[in-house]
């Protein structure tokens, strides 16, 4: 199975990148980009929970959910260095993605739900925003879907590294059940996706996906992140560089064995540098 899932381009289609139980064991990944003559995609949630994320123009969402209809609007995002509104809708929902004026690229995410989740978008004052990290590895991690939201799997949102940044530093995972040091949190197994975008759009990044010692199978990647990109993390550890000059955005999605944002653990041969 290949991790790093290039770019599909912004030709007008659906693409499915992940099925939940195929590519991943808890998570699905589809890529949407309207345009042309695909003006909406309708399709049904079936069993999966979903959460909805957009990149570029507007967009109207109207969702036949269990307990009633629902819809949205999300404006055109101006810029990636800020977050973008996220859309939650539970199992058994059928859903209508409709561009408003023009191209629109959204993505959805999916993960096993459950029954009497009720379907909300998360906006500006909902997110919570965070500074992460120091010197040349602080970044910005929004977090959209978490504790605020009545999920069953999924916790999501975006991370933006500034131009020559790092993040996911100190390398972590969350790959196994392991007690929690003094004071943190256990980890916990979960697989997530990363969906990488570039401004400018013709930059790059770096990103490594490796396991720990001793794992029954090991694996070590390294992939140049483009515009576009996605990159499949079904274990390890996986921190991600972007090059200068260019600021990276990813969104990221959780789910697994549990649900708790920060159930992780660091690296130890890299650490250290938290006290540095």
């Amino acid at each position: 199975m290949s991790l790093h899932l290039k770019s599909p381009g912004d030709a007008p289609g659906v693409y499915p990148l992940a099925k939940r139980g195929q590519e991943l064991k808890y998570l699905s990944f589809t890529v949407v980009e309207l345009g042309g003559g695909l003006r909406e995609h309708t399709f049904e949630s079936g069993e999966e929970e979903l959460s909805l994320d957009f990149y570029t123009g507007p967009v109207r969402i109207d969702a036949e959910t269990p307990s009633g209809r629902w819809s949205a609007e999300v404006p055109a995002r101006p810029s990636i260095a800020e977050p973008s509104p996220m859309v939650y809708l539970p199992a058994g929902s059928r859903v209508r993605i409709r561009a408003a004026n023009g191209a629109a690229r959204v993505t959805v995410a999916g993960a096993l739900g459950k029954p009497g989740a009720a379907a909300q978008i998360v906006q500006a004052g909902g997110i919570v925003a965070k500074q992460v990290g120091k010197d040349n590895w602080t970044r910005t991690v929004f977090t959209h879907i978490a504790g605020n939201v009545d999920a069953a799997r999924l916790i999501c949102g975006e991370t933006v590294n500034r131009p020559g940044g790092w993040s996911s530093c100190p390398p972590h995972k969350h790959d196994r059940f392991r007690e929690p040091e003094a004071g943190g949190q256990p980890e916990v197994p979960m697989e997530e996706v990363y969906y990488f975008q570039l401004d400018p759009p013709q930059g790059f990044g770096f990103m490594r996906v490796y396991t720990e010692p001793g794992d029954p199978e090991p694996f070590d990647y390294a992939f140049a992140v483009e515009h576009g990109d996605t990159v499949l993390i079904p274990r390890g550890y996986h921190p991600v560089a972007a090059c200068p000059g260019y600021t990276l955005n990813y969104t990221w999605v959780l789910a697994g064995q549990g649900r708790t944002y920060g159930a992780w653990s660091d690296d130890p041969r890299h650490a250290w540098i938290k006290n540095a």
